[in-house]
């Protein structure tokens, strides 16, 4: 492979003009040769936009394009796992937007798919790559302020209605807990270095036929013993997304910072005293773009792997099991 990672992009939404395709423009490892679309007339206009070579409305002809190596999957949820495996089967390299699926099987299905057919999938959960996730998981790993007791999240977007596929759970699954839920169970995973093995949640609305949950209140148990709130929901005006971790030796707080498009400061509490560090948004998708571009050029691991996806899609199936059961129940691997 060259020193520039060939993408095509399945769906033109706005995650893809709004940050993926100008990050593809942008990164010097990237080079944008392609868009799908139902519409020919859109995608044509995304070619004329981002300076794309082809545009297509078959995601088979443009997988058939030996120029294209790697494609970004930003389609509805439904689709992500099925398009992950034609991909495969086609020899390209995926990363896919979240979730990779809405059940695990599908998943699973997509993970085996890739690892079957020597290609690498990742999954773009942005924020792990935000500064301050690196940071304050270091800061954990270094026992910075002890055993970590608990953790309350609050991960919210502001109010949002949907009248498109994303109100429709056989087309998006669960409802906020996968548009922006995710994203906060796989930083917790990052910033604990443990996973959940238990969860208790509650939606506004009971999941099922007829629309999906924009608030989730979801209680965690990871296996390393640490206990996790976690408010994720499109509904609540002025949400402040903050973090605070309680450890056994100190505290860490981070404001305002927990979506990946805002500024934030971190306070950090020890014995030693208090420090606050500042933290402007970095551009978080196209962080995830390059990290993703380096780690297939390098033939390396990307950072987050298909297996992240599987696992968070295990999380999720627990979160929504509880949520119709009402009750506590285990996390299943």
């Amino acid at each position: 492979m060259t020193g520039k990672l060939g993408w095509g992009v399945i769906g033109i939404g706005d995650i893809v003009t709004t940050t993926m395709a100008p990050a593809m423009t942008v990164e010097p490892q990237c080079d944008l040769v392609a868009g799908v679309s139902r519409d020919q007339g859109r995608a044509d206009a995304f070619a004329r936009q981002f300076g794309a070579r082809f545009a297509y409305t078959s995601y088979d002809d443009m997988l058939a394009n030996p120029a294209v190596d790697a494609v970004f999957i930003a389609t509805p949820n439904v689709f992500h796992a099925e398009q992950v495996v034609t991909a495969a089967r086609a020899g390209k390299h995926v990363l896919c937007d979240k979730p990779l699926a809405i059940d695990v099987p599908s998943a699973r299905r997509a993970v085996e798919a890739c690892a079957g057919a020597g290609v690498t999938l990742g999954v773009n959960f942005h924020n792990r790559q935000l500064p301050w996730v690196r940071d304050v998981s270091r800061l954990i790993a270094d026992g910075l302020i002890g055993e970590v007791r608990v953790v309350q999240l609050q991960v919210a977007s502001g109010p949002r209605h949907y009248d498109n596929w994303r109100a429709d759970p056989e087309m998006a699954g669960l409802g906020t807990v996968h548009n922006v839920g995710v994203h906060g169970l796989d930083f917790l995973r990052v910033l604990l270095h443990s996973d959940p093995a238990e969860v208790m949640a509650m939606f506004d609305r009971a999941p099922g036929p007829g629309g999906v949950e924009m608030l989730a209140l979801i209680q965690l148990r990871f296996q390393n013993g640490a206990l996790v709130q976690y408010n994720a929901n499109e509904t609540l005006r002025d949400p402040l997304n903050d973090i605070v971790i309680y450890g056994t030796e100190g505290r860490i707080v981070g404001r305002g910072f927990t979506r990946s498009r805002s500024d934030g400061q971190l306070a950090v509490l020890t014995a030693s005293g208090e420090t606050i560090t500042r933290y402007p948004a970095p551009e978080a998708h196209r962080l995830s773009l390059a990290a993703f571009t380096r780690a297939v050029l390098a033939g390396e691991e990307p950072d987050a792997t298909g297996n992240d996806g599987l696992r968070n899609a295990q999380i999720c199936e627990a979160i929504g099991r509880s949520a119709r059961q009402g009750r506590l129940v285990p996390v299943v691997y």
